[in-house]
């Protein structure tokens, strides 16, 4: 069941890091600003199919090694999931240094070619796009919210029928494989980590809301279509993972209340449907992105281009601009969206419920 499981995850994750060069923005190559004159550029398009298949080969093999391994070297269910961790982070680290060296490609390009050198910078603004916005209002989280607030006073009222020892850790098969003793601070320290996670996945949508929709001056119409479909998306998928959490460790938390309910394999469909819903979310994200991503069939003929904000991102992958009051933007390589780390309302939104999670995990264990 463990690998099955597994090699599910490991084969989307693949294929999910072979499509990234084909879902973001068509001006942004290895997260680099290519202007809409050079787009079509024959050395773009050979750096993406290299791209794909040095992933995908690399990502194979990685696979072959991991079932290999699986049976024969490992003897534990710990050690199983190393070696299946092994090697699901060594096919990421591939795909992460070949990032690394086509940046580098795609930037020395831009410089010797001198892209974008003559042509104004133009930043496209509609006025009208946010009556258009289509994402999640916040209240559809104040359900889960108010489930993890329910579960603390939940707990607190039936502390007497938890047993002495209150497990805090589940293994793969979903079966509890270690256990704290009971006190206060222990028995509500899992409603505690679902309500810090609720918060913060409502404070990114909330952040994502406010973000600012940013157009392609060359292709108004089609990039605020592009741009408000993938809003309306990504606020769907962060509230289905949001439901899901909520089953998962409500589950979780009422099994310690009543032991009943961890007898044998009964948690393992919980955690099945809950990494199903995850992953299943994600992917159907990446369809909708691939499917409304703006599409250029030659190199634009015009004067004007998208403003170059490189000098705001650090390898592509950071993003740094205090002039830009978004907390959140889109990844110029990858799935989904990244935090302006010059925002201190960023910090907030992740950095407090963070440090909230680790204080709470420190003490509970």
């Amino acid at each position: 069941m463990l690998l099955g499981v597994f090699t599910t995850i490991y084969i989307m994750t693949l294929a999910m890091q072979m499509m990234v060069p084909y879902i973001v923005r068509e001006t942004i190559v290895f997260g680099v600003t290519v202007p809409d004159q050079h787009i079509k550029h024959l050395a773009l398009a050979k750096l993406k199919k290299q791209y794909v298949q040095l992933v995908g080969g690399s990502g194979i093999v990685f696979l072959i090694i991991m079932l290999m391994c699986y049976n024969r070297l490992a003897s534990s269910e710990s050690t199983q999931s190393i070696v299946l961790l092994s090697c699901l982070f060594s096919m990421l680290t591939v795909s992460m240094v070949l990032y690394w060296i086509n940046h580098h490609k795609v930037s020395t390009l831009k410089r010797q070619e001198q892209w974008g050198v003559n042509i104004k910078q133009v930043r496209a603004v509609d006025l009208t796009a946010r009556s258009r916005d289509a994402m999640i209002p916040w209240t559809f989280f104040a359900v889960p919210i108010g489930i993890a607030v329910f579960l603390i006073i939940y707990t607190l009222l039936h502390y007497d029928l938890m047993p002495n020892d209150i497990a805090v850790h589940w293994g793969p098969s979903g079966e509890a494989d270690a256990w704290r003793n009971k006190t206060y601070f222990t028995a509500i320290s899992l409603p505690l980590v679902m309500l810090m996670m609720q918060c913060m996945m409502w404070g990114i949508t909330d952040s994502i809301k406010r973000s600012a929709i940013k157009l392609a001056v060359n292709r108004k119409a089609e990039s605020l279509e592009d741009q408000l479909k993938t809003r309306k998306y990504m606020s769907w998928k962060i509230l289905l993972m949001s439901y899901a959490l909520t089953i998962l460790l409500t589950v979780l938390q009422l099994s310690n209340i009543y032991p009943s309910m961890i007898v044998g394999y009964k948690l393992l469909p919980v955690f099945i449907l809950f990494l199903a819903v995850v992953l299943g979310s994600l992917f159907i994200y990446i369809l909708k992105k691939r499917k409304h991503r703006v599409r250029y069939e030659d190199n634009v003929d015009s004067q004007v281009m998208d403003v170059d904000e490189d000098r705001y991102w650090k390898g592509g992958l950071i993003y740094m601009n205090r002039q830009d009051p978004s907390v959140f933007v889109e990844k110029r390589f990858g799935v989904g969206w990244t935090m302006n780390l010059a925002n201190p309302r960023g910090y907030i939104v992740i950095g407090l419920p963070f440090l909230l999670l680790l204080l709470i995990s420190i003490f509970s264990l």
